[in-house]
This record gives C-alpha cells, structure tokens and sequence, in this order.
C-alpha cells in the first residue's frame, strides 16, 4: 500500500479506535471538509546515513499516536517507534533505523496508537 494511503486508512483506523469520528486529508485529496486533520508522511535521511519516516498531522487525531517503521538489515527486518504525539494537538513523529545503510521496507511506515 502506498505511504499517503496508509496515513488515511491508519488515521481512519485511529479515530475509529477512540471512538470518534476524525476527518482527514491526504495532499491527493480534493477539497476537506472544515475543521479536517491532515497528516503527510514523508522519508527522511539523518546526519549519520540513518534512513527514517516521519508524520505529521495539523489538527488532533482524537488518540495518542506515533510513527511505526519496519527497517530492512542484518540479521532480519526489525521495528522502530517514533515519539508520542498527543492526539489533542498537532505534531510529528520521526523514526529512524538503527544502523546506517538500513532503509525502511517498502510499506513499512504507519501511524500506530501510542
């Protein structure tokens, strides 16, 4: 699945697990209703060589969340978490591989509950 597609079905998937109803856009949207969230994901190299993800969302999302990468690297593929952001404010979440030269897996970025 996409990246920009991923934000939306995670961020759907996000309100529905506060039980609440989040309207959101991705940049391919068209126009969003008043009051809408928008979350963008974008890669992201470090100083070092690391290889990241990060989001970011205006608006809440109604939940705590954070960034989710699944890094490709010897002796297997491996999982790292961003920061928290809470989920009545507008922020970003940056994950990063632990070794340079490790990238992240084609998909292998989400926005996940904190």
């Amino acid at each position: 699945m996409r990246p920009l597609r991923r934000v939306a079905a995670t961020a759907a998937a996000l309100a529905v697990a506060s039980s609440g109803l989040v309207a959101l856009t991705v940049p391919a949207a068209s126009a969003a209703p008043a009051g809408a969230q928008s979350c963008v994901g974008w890669g992201v190299t470090g100083s070092g060589g690391h290889a990241g993800w990060e989001f970011q969302c205006t608006g809440g999302t109604g939940v705590d969340w954070r960034t989710a990468i699944v890094c490709l690297g010897a002796p297997q593929p491996y999982t790292h978490y961003g920061n928290i952001v809470k989920g009545n404010k507008s922020g970003k979440s940056t994950a990063w591989c632990a070794v340079p030269g490790h990238r992240v897996a084609d998909g292998g970025a989400d926005m996940v509950p904190a």
